[in-house]
């Protein structure tokens, strides 16, 4: 099997294999996201901006739930792997398939159903609840394949085919791209046509990764007895994915608190802002993603395989990348936030200078960020789910909401702005000192 290269090719060769289309991937995604608010942005105005602001955290509990079986999967079929357990691998991918479907309808009944209230409690204005409104009424229509997209390239990444999930998350937001403009201003359907060309390109893509573990190019197989539900399976990929799905809830949380305070302290244009300076925080972070993705089937496989020393030189050597790439995010966006946000404003000087003086806040400690990103997704990779999750909630629930409760009322709005960068920092030496310990425990394991 190709995957024995895992414990005997050098790591940077390795990190650099899997982490490249990881990265290519994810800047991908990132230019879909950053295409579609621009269309929006341009196509519908400012309201419609800060609907999708609002909807936001319904997306990131789509994400969490995406992630939370595809991390959680992909990460115990890498394990697996590890431990030349085929069987069991396949067993996990064919549940982990059976969950996707499931939660995916579920979350399109629940969520057409409940949709005005759910906005509503987001902090949707009377001025912007419509856009949110016709944007996602037509996204709970195809949860499932939304949940496919985004969580399916997480296991065919950890199986050890990091080219065909690129290729995957090329073709889906490469369509988006492409239908964007033709449902938007060819067809006049506005925000909705922006709904609707994201459905039909994850539907497009999630029968693509369902195929891929159907022809044979995969190192696993996907077989109708693995569909059944088996407990054991269920407690095992809950153990790893409940780390990224509180992280990605707790944010949800969090940027419901954002929209709320947002709307006190400076209204809808605010609001507005945050959602421009979501895409530009995307823009910053998935290309650590990638790299934190592209090592997670060299970490779990090692891991698995008990080849400690080739595990910390992966997880170093992705440090090392990450403050890179976040040194590049924080220059950018101190010394030249107008180049970040004039793609997403037309004519509107008072938008502009507002999200240009929130970009600098939001940023400005950004340098930092690796050593969170990457150390918390270490611990969920290797199995510590546990630490992972406590990270996570330190972040959101110890530092982040105190701060953005406590900091506007002194601040106004920069107060909110103020409350991203403070958190990062300290995050940096929390997240350090748990890396720190298992470090020194890997090392005392390889002697």
């Amino acid at each position: 099997m190709k995957n024995t290269r895992l414990e005997t090719e050098k790591i940077p060769k390795l990190l650099w294999e899997y982490s490249i289309p990881a990265i290519t991937g994810t800047l991908v995604y990132v230019l879909y996201n950053i295409v579609d608010r621009i269309f929006i942005s341009f196509g519908v105005g400012r309201l419609a901006i800060a609907g999708i602001s609002i909807a936001l955290p319904l997306f990131t509990f789509i994400l969490a739930t995406g992630l939370f079986i595809g991390i959680g999967g992909g990460a115990l079929i890498s394990i697996n792997l590890g431990k030349k357990n085929i069987k069991k691998a396949e067993q996990i991918l064919g549940n982990a398939l059976t969950l996707f479907i499931l939660t995916g309808v579920l979350f399109s009944i629940l969520g057409l159903l409940f949709l005005d209230d759910i906005l509503l409690l987001f902090g949707a204005t009377t001025n912007n609840i419509n856009y949110a409104k016709d944007y996602m009424s037509i996204i709970f229509y195809a949860t499932t394949f939304q949940l496919l997209f985004i969580g399916m390239n997480n296991i065919i990444r950890g199986e050890g085919n990091p080219k065909t999930a690129m290729k995957m998350s090329i073709i889906g937001c490469g369509l988006n791209i492409i239908l964007d403009p033709f449902f938007i201003f060819t067809l006049d359907m506005g925000i909705k046509g922006a709904a609707i060309a994201t459905v039909i390109s994850n539907m497009i893509v999630a029968s693509l990764q369902v195929r891929h573990f159907l022809n044979g190019n995969s190192n696993i197989r996907l077989k109708l007895k693995n569909l059944k539900l088996k407990k054991e399976i269920l407690l095992s990929i809950a153990s790893i994915g409940i780390a990224p799905f509180i992280m990605q809830m707790s944010n949800s949380i969090v940027v419901i608190f954002i929209n709320k305070n947002l709307n006190i302290y400076g209204g809808d244009i605010a609001i507005a802002a945050y959602g421009i300076i979501n895409s530009i925080s995307v823009l910053m972070y998935m290309p650590i993603v990638g790299i934190f993705q592209g090592s997670q089937p060299i970490l779990g496989y090692n891991y698995g395989a008990k080849n400690y020393k080739r595990v910390k030189e992966t997880y170093k050597l992705s440090l090392l990348i990450a403050i890179s790439i976040s040194t590049v995010g924080f220059i950018m966006a101190i010394f030249m936030p107008r180049i970040l946000i004039s793609p997403f404003i037309n004519n509107d000087k008072i938008l502009f200078d507002l999200t240009a003086n929130a970009t600098k806040i939001f940023f400005s400690m950004t340098i930092f960020m690796g050593f969170h990103m990457i150390g918390s997704s270490y611990f969920q990779t290797v199995g510590k789910a546990k630490i992972t999750t406590s990270i996570n909630i330190i972040r959101q629930f110890i530092i982040m909401i105190p701060l953005l409760y406590f900091l506007p009322k002194y601040y106004g709005v920069n107060g909110i702005w103020l409350a991203i960068p403070i958190t990062d920092f300290i995050m940096a030496i929390i997240t350090s000192h748990f890396v720190f310990k298992e470090l020194k425990n890997l090392k005392q394991k390889s002697n």
